[in-house]
């Protein structure tokens, strides 16, 4: 399984492959082709890129050429040993992030989740989507959550 390591305000990276808010679609593209399925994308703005073996499914947003989100939908993504996907459930995650002093507010950005503007990252649950339950929907990871 891949473990994907958030850095915050920055991007994610696993396994000598990194993807920073910025960076270049064809770089994006290049960095994950190795590893992953896709590009394929429902929007013109997007690819998303799955890894069947190890559940991983990434969607990249752009602005024009350059990453501006990073949607991680599926898989292993921690931060400094803290799951924040995976199996990870909301009242813990949150418990784990403010003992390291990151605090969440309602998301402004997106209409979903909570924002934690340090990190830079909105994450939603099940819950906030429609679905059921406490566990991670998706950790999204952009410059614009203040």
């Amino acid at each position: 399984m891949t473990v994907w390591e958030l850095e915050p305000r920055r991007g994610i990276r696993a396994s000598g492959i990194e993807l920073t808010l910025g960076m270049d679609r064809a770089a994006a593209r290049a960095a994950l082709a190795a590893t992953m399925a896709g590009p394929k994308s429902h929007f013109p703005d997007e690819d998303d890129f799955t890894n069947d073996a190890d559940g991983t499914w990434i969607r990249l947003r752009h602005d024009g050429d350059a990453l501006q989100m990073i949607e991680f939908l599926r898989g292993d993504l921690r931060l400094d040993g803290i799951a924040l996907h995976g199996g990870a459930t909301w009242p813990a995650l949150r418990e784990q992030l403010a003992a390291r002093g990151f605090d969440f507010e309602s998301a402004a950005v997106l209409a979903d989740g909570q924002e934690c503007g340090s990190l830079g990252v909105n994450i939603a649950t099940h819950d906030d989507v429609g679905g059921d339950g406490d566990g991670i929907e998706w950790v999204i990871v952009s410059a614009d959550f203040e």
